[in-house]
C-alpha cells in the first residue's frame, strides 16, 4: 500500500471517529464524546508521523513525536500540542471515570479541538502533497 493510500485510510478514520464524537455529543454522552474526539485528533496525529515514517505502541510517544517533530520545529502552532494534551486528559477522564466526568461545556471544547487538529493535519498533508486535496 503507498503512503498515499495508507495516509488517506488513517484521515478517513480520523474523520469516522469525530463523527461518532458528535452522535455521542448529541445523545448526551459526553464522556464517550471526549473520548472519540481524542482518538479522532490521535489517528490525525499518527498520519502525520506516518510521513517520518515513525509509528509507536503508546499513546506518550505518539503525543511527544508530534511535538518534538511538528510541534517544536513550527510545523505547527504550539497551540495544537496543548489541545492534544487536554485531549489526552480528557479521554483519562472519560475512559477511566466511573461517574459522569465530563460536562457538555468541556465536550464541546473536546469536540472543537479534535476538529482544529484533523483539519491543521489535513491542510499540511494536502499541501505537502501526501495526500490529494
Amino acid at each position: 500500500m503507498s503512503m498515499q493510500d495508507q495516509l488517506a485510510l488513517i484521515m478517513k478514520k480520523a474523520n469516522r471517529s469525530l463523527d461518532a464524537a458528535k452522535r455521542n455529543f448529541d445523545a448526551g454522552d459526553y464522556d464517550f464524546a471526549s473520548s472519540r474526539a481524542y482518538y479522532a485528533a490521535f489517528y490525525a496525529v499518527e498520519a502525520v508521523l506516518v510521513t517520518k515514517e515513525l509509528s509507536f505502541s503508546k499513546h506518550s510517544a505518539v503525543i511527544s513525536a508530534f511535538n518534538q517533530h511538528f510541534v517544536k520545529t513550527g510545523r505547527f502552532p504550539k497551540e495544537l500540542g496543548k489541545l492534544l494534551a487536554r485531549l489526552f486528559r480528557q479521554r483519562q477522564l472519560g475512559d477511566y471515570a466511573f461517574d459522569l466526568a465530563i460536562p457538555k461545556e468541556d465536550a464541546q471544547e473536546d469536540l472543537d479541538a479534535a476538529k482544529m487538529i484533523i483539519e491543521a493535519i489535513e491542510a499540511y498533508l494536502s499541501q505537502k502533497k501526501f495526500i490529494g486535496a
